[in-house]
């Protein structure tokens, strides 16, 4: 049997700006695998930390913005503004 660590892998993430310091090539992925299994996102300079989005969650939003865009070629609006 393979010998697993137990301590979170941490990989670098090149060329991904932090969400909140927007500094480039400061966010490393992190998975856990004991006790349950988790991945997220750490800035190695202020600190903010951020899970990957509930599966079900996107799902949710691209129904959304596929609705919005079939309402607007029906309605022939597609909220860009045309000037003459």
């Amino acid at each position: 049997m393979r010998y697993q660590s137990t301590r979170p892998k941490r990989q670098f993430l090149a060329g991904v700006r932090c969400p909140k310091c927007q500094i480039m090539d400061s966010v490393v992925q992190i998975n856990i695998v004991t006790p349950a299994p988790d991945e997220y996102i750490e800035c190695t300079l202020c600190g903010h930390t951020e899970h990957r989005p509930d599966p079900d969650a996107i799902s949710a939003k691209n129904h959304l913005e596929d609705q919005l865009t079939r309402d607007a070629m029906i309605t022939g609006t597609s909220g860009t503004v045309k000037f003459k």
